[in-house]
């Protein structure tokens, strides 16, 4: 890993999923985090992962197990964290503070689990993959301000500003095809929430947002959703005449 922050850092990155590296990630987080990271200073080294599934497949577990963040995870499925429990006894017992949390994140109670978690102001990460109320839980957010923010988008919505109304029936395991926000809206809500869109994984997907202030290029929608099977997986015009959605000045 070492090696490859030291090539990382003499490349000359010109799209930020050029920095992609997997560790615990599929498809290039652990790298693209690292990288910037390395065009930051003074980063706290706390994480809050919502949405972490089993914590092991997750944005926050190269910085938790390699780097000695502290932070925690949330999910909703018991089954799931169950695992992330065992993975993680070991840095427990050493004294890390990594805890893990089975709540059912809501626009309307993410605070208050932050506040209990003891969890506030500037923190170095927040990821946030639940398949659909991402966009939501992002914008009611306040408790915490992150250096770095991970969000999952919907790339099927092309470059469209759409998102889909808060609910229950927005989710992955509700309906498949229709969830989520654009690249575009959720590039419009970081901006509201003084954030630039640093990029994205290769996929377009995962979004990577870094404050306004910091030195760090800011990639265009157009960019994020150029690769070639990115587009091919854009929704036909006729899914969205037939469903309702959300735009936002």
């Amino acid at each position: 890993m070492d090696a490859w922050c030291n090539r990382i850092r003499e490349k000359s990155i010109t799209k930020l999923c050029e920095a992609s590296y997997n560790n615990f990630t599929y498809h290039g987080e652990d790298g693209i985090i690292l990288y910037l990271l390395n065009q930051m200073a003074d980063v706290p080294s706390v994480f809050v992962d919502i949405g972490s599934g089993d914590c092991i497949k997750s944005n926050c577990a190269n910085l938790a197990v390699h780097y000695g963040w502290e932070g925690i995870f949330i999910d909703k499925s018991e089954k799931q964290l169950a695992i992330g429990k065992r993975f993680y006894q070991s840095v427990v017992d050493k004294g890390q503070n990594t805890r893990i949390l089975n709540e059912m994140v809501l626009a309307d109670n993410v605070n208050e689990i932050l506040s209990r978690a003891g969890i506030n102001g500037e923190i170095g990460l927040l990821s946030i993959d639940i398949d659909g109320n991402d966009y939501w839980i992002w914008k009611a957010i306040e408790k915490i301000k992150p250096r770095i923010v991970v969000i999952e988008a919907k790339v099927e919505f092309g470059k469209k500003d759409l998102i889909v109304p808060y609910g229950d029936n927005n989710h992955h395991s509700v309906d498949k095809m229709y969830n989520g926000a654009s690249v575009e809206a959720m590039r419009k809500l970081g901006k509201m929430k003084g954030y630039k869109m640093a990029g994205s994984n290769r996929q377009g997907y995962n979004l990577f947002f870094v404050r306004q202030e910091e030195n760090i290029m800011e990639e265009s929608v157009d960019s994020v959703l150029s690769d070639t099977e990115t587009i091919q997986s854009f929704y036909p015009e006729s899914f969205f005449t037939t469903h309702k959605f959300i735009t936002v000045n």
